[in-house]
């Protein structure tokens, strides 16, 4: 988020949300990792190959499928409203309106805050 933010403070706004995106992901496998038992790790992080790796909805419902508690209401809000988010940011070409940016980095950190939380 660090990261992010700099490059939102720089102008560089589908980058903030292409990077801050990416920080959701992470923190949703790592998430994942952490509620499965340690002898299926092998085996959950070869499922986050490929497109569904970086589905949220996905990753979310892989959470849950392993009694990970539920995020408080705030926070599933929040996941509808960064669920545009995608790797295929980092190839459209322009920027992102500013507010636009800022509204989905400031959810990120929220999300991120609550699953750092979890963790």
């Amino acid at each position: 988020m660090d990261e992010a933010r700099i490059l939102l403070r720089a102008g560089q706004t589908t980058g903030a949300m292409y990077l801050a995106g990416y920080g959701i992901e992470c923190i949703l496998k790592a998430l994942i990792l952490s509620v499965i038992p340690g002898n299926e790790g092998e085996t959950t992080l070869r499922t986050f190959r490929g497109h569904r790796g970086h589905d949220y909805e996905w990753l979310r419902s892989v959470y849950r499928r392993n009694r990970g508690p539920l995020p408080p209401r705030e926070i599933s809000r929040l996941f509808t409203f960064v669920d545009r988010w995608s790797t295929e940011l980092r190839y459209t070409p322009g920027y992102v309106p500013e507010r636009e940016a800022e509204q989905f980095m400031e959810a990120a950190h929220s999300i991120l805050e609550w699953a750092d939380g979890r963790l």
